[in-house]
């Protein structure tokens, strides 16, 4: 009987070993795929962008009318591929660190605008207008992680922008009421069903298209951020054309 316990007890303190090296493994893998798409990856996309940039504002002589067409979408294409390597480098980074929330009391309408005026060029380039919309004329505070609700806010813009129609308008909209708070993107865009809604948020989409990848990246890591805080994500596809993302936060 003692000589049974022994090899139990041997036999479990070597399947911690494996493990304990399995994990190891996983998160030294995990830690090179960030390496690499942080440094031979988005570097490179960084360099073309400034490149672009510098030829659009005539840094190396006047451009004709079709060559700066042809340049500004190979300068937008560059930006979204940009978006999507920063989304699965943070994804990744969220996954294998598993961070714990920094709550601090935040100014909602301030960071909502902040977010606004830095996404514009993306909202300017499908020739949209961001409207800021809200039933508070004082600021709306709620209790939460700054860098993540930063994340989420830009995240849900920037689906709305991409995923919304060219020459429409994409309402931003923070209502605070007795026993809730919400924020939502509304934008005017194709109708989905509610199974094809759910597909966006998941951790792994099959989609072939590059731009649905970007746009279920972006919801997905806002999906995790929303559900850290244990708020109620907000997905809605109306049938007059128009598609609400956001969260409702029950005090």
């Amino acid at each position: 009987m003692f000589f049974k316990k022994e090899i139990i007890k041997k036999y479990r303190k070597k399947l911690k070993n494996i493990k304990l090296k399995e994990k190891k493994s996983l998160q030294e893998e995990r830690n090179k795929i960030i390496s690499i798409l942080n440094h031979d990856i988005k570097t490179p996309i960084l360099a073309q962008i400034q490149s672009l940039n510098l030829l659009l504002e005539g840094g190396f002589g006047l451009l004709n009318f079709e060559q700066k067409e042809i340049i500004k979408e190979i300068y937008s294409s560059n930006n979204f591929l940009l978006e999507v390597v920063q989304n699965s480098i943070f994804l990744t980074k969220y996954e294998n660190e598993n961070p714990k929330l920094n709550i601090e009391k935040i100014n909602l309408k301030k960071e909502i605008l902040n977010c606004c005026e830095s996404i514009k060029p993306l909202a300017l380039e499908k020739h949209q207008n961001i409207i800021v919309k809200t039933n508070k004329t004082e600021d709306i505070k709620l209790e939460a992680d700054r860098r993540m609700i930063q994340k989420i806010f830009l995240n849900i813009i920037s689906s709305s922008i991409s995923s919304g129609f060219e020459n429409s308008d994409i309402e931003v909209s923070i209502e605070e009421k007795k026993d809730l708070i919400s924020f939502c993107a509304k934008n005017k865009s194709v109708y989905m069903t509610k199974e094809k809604l759910n597909t966006l948020f998941e951790d792994k989409n099959n989609n072939q298209d590059f731009n649905q990848l970007g746009l279920n990246l972006n919801l997905n890591i806002a999906k995790k951020l929303i559900t850290a805080h244990n708020w109620d994500i907000v997905a809605k596809s109306e049938t007059n054309n128009s598609s609400i993302f956001g969260f409702i936060v029950k005090k």
